[in-house]
């Protein structure tokens, strides 16, 4: 199985309050964290795009108001997006690439790794079912296979087929 270290976007510091001011430079440097997540993080999920804006913001959660600017600035830098169940997923605005590699060193939530990555893990482990899903589990260093995660991986074997 083709895998590789997880690559980190690196990411300007950044003003919650600037950003609802609409202070141009604040909204620059979003818009550069953006490009710079999605260009070496994707295929990544909007869990994981806010989880690393929160790091930028130094922030324990982004608002209903923060993540509204946030979505905004995605559509307008054009980014592609694909369904990935319980989330979406934002490549590159050139494209959605193919996955080569499965990406690990970064403690992600199963529904956070897209289904395009996950069939690299599904071909390798030949497996179908509840056997399938228990193997990703232990792969990615989860004991138990909640209704969410028997649901997001049920969505996988059937995208991976």
């Amino acid at each position: 199985m083709n895998t590789k270290k997880y690559s980190f976007a690196k990411l300007i510091k950044m003003d919650l309050n600037s950003m609802y001011d609409g202070n141009a430079s604040t909204l620059t440097a979003l818009d550069d964290n953006l490009l710079s997540i999605v260009n070496t993080e994707a295929p990544i999920t909007m869990n994981l795009v806010k989880a690393r804006l929160r790091e930028a913001f130094n922030i324990g959660k982004i608002s209903q108001k923060a993540l509204d600017i946030i979505n905004e600035h995605i559509k307008n830098l054009g980014f592609k997006e694909t369904d990935n169940f319980y989330d979406k997923v934002l490549w590159p605005s050139s494209g959605v690439f193919e996955v080569i590699s499965l990406r690990d060193g970064y403690e992600r939530q199963i529904y956070d790794v897209c289904y395009q990555e996950m069939k690299i893990l599904t071909d390798t482990l030949n497996l179908r079912g509840e056997e399938l899903y228990r193997e990703i589990l232990k792969y990615f260093g989860f004991e138990v296979l909640t209704k969410k995660a028997l649901d997001y991986l049920t969505f996988i074997e059937k995208k991976c087929k």
